[in-house]
């Protein structure tokens, strides 16, 4: 072999190893984001910054037996709320996925299934395995707002915003891929909730993604007390004094809609629907004595 097809052959290794840490280290914005002129920028080594934690991350020793799933429709919080119980516990939170931006930002149990974790983070149905979620906490957004926030994560990642240009119809006679895309995701967003609520059999703690915004102090202890897990009042001011952290999208929509009338017509209906089936479910769960307090 000769030197110049040896050194080629280093240069491609070299630059694949290159690729797959960058690949490893990319920014929570989302790949678009990597583009511009400064090369740590394009790493994330700069403009994402670094989480402080109230205590260091660990995992449960000896592993709970008991697994808690983290349930909810993509774009609703999930990745906040895992933030806010890392925060207040010390404990890290898993995932049924393995979200790479995310393990090297915070997340360090991405994958993790077991009750090593405090939570397991899933946007997926009640799993087929009866013994695979002992309970579960589902966190429920308004569906405009959680279709809107996952819109932009298949855009810009898990803190950017989608362009306008998003939005727009590719052509005058048809429907855009955005309008689609939204009655699609409210069946979604309805199918997921109705499921869990409907077809899971372990007890279910419901958390509204409003509330936990307005009032994270005493929802987030409402959390605790479900999962049976007690914390320092020192614990909990530290939680709520680093609330926002780096994992909630800064950027609203100011003189845009991206929303029509009949979407917002169809939103309504859903969203009511499943207001409905949770209203029956506390009813239930509170008659049969399966909620936990």
């Amino acid at each position: 072999m000769s030197r110049r097809l040896t050194f080629l052959l280093a240069v491609m290794v070299v630059l694949i190893y290159f690729s797959l840490i960058v690949f490893m280290l990319r920014p929570l914005q989302g790949a678009k984001s990597y583009y511009g002129n400064n090369l740590i920028n394009h790493l994330g080594l700069r403009e994402t910054p670094r989480v402080n934690w109230c205590k260091q991350l660990h995992r449960r020793s000896p592993p709970s037996p008991n697994v808690v799933a983290l349930v909810s429709y993509p774009g609703s919080g999930n990745t906040w709320l895992r933030y806010l119980l890392q925060q207040v516990t010390g404990i890290v939170t898993g995932s049924v996925y393995m979200d790479y931006g995310l393990r090297m930002h915070g997340f360090p149990a991405e994958n993790v299934t077991d009750g090593s974790v405090l939570v397991v983070k899933t946007h997926e149905a009640p799993p087929i395995e009866v013994d695979k979620f002992k309970s579960a906490i589902l966190l429920i957004r308004n569906p405009r707002d959680a279709i809107l926030a996952d819109f932009n994560r298949l855009h810009k990642g898990h803190i950017g915003t989608a362009p306008k240009s998003a939005f727009k119809k590719s052509n005058k006679y048809k429907n855009s891929d955005w309008s689609t895309y939204v009655f699609n995701q409210l069946s979604t967003w309805e199918t997921l909730h109705r499921l869990w609520l409907k077809r899971f059999l372990g007890p279910v703690h419901i958390v509204f993604y409003e509330i936990l915004v307005r009032d994270t102090r005493r929802t987030l202890q409402e959390i605790l007390n479900f999962l049976n897990h007690t914390v320092t009042e020192d614990d909990m001011n530290c939680a709520v004094a680093n609330r926002e952290g780096i994992y909630r999208r800064k950027k609203k929509y100011h003189d845009f809609e991206p929303f029509s009338p009949e979407m917002y017509s169809a939103i309504n209906k859903v969203r009511y629907r499943v207001l409905r089936l949770v209203s029956d479910f506390r009813k239930k769960q509170n008659y049969t004595g399966l909620y936990h307090r």
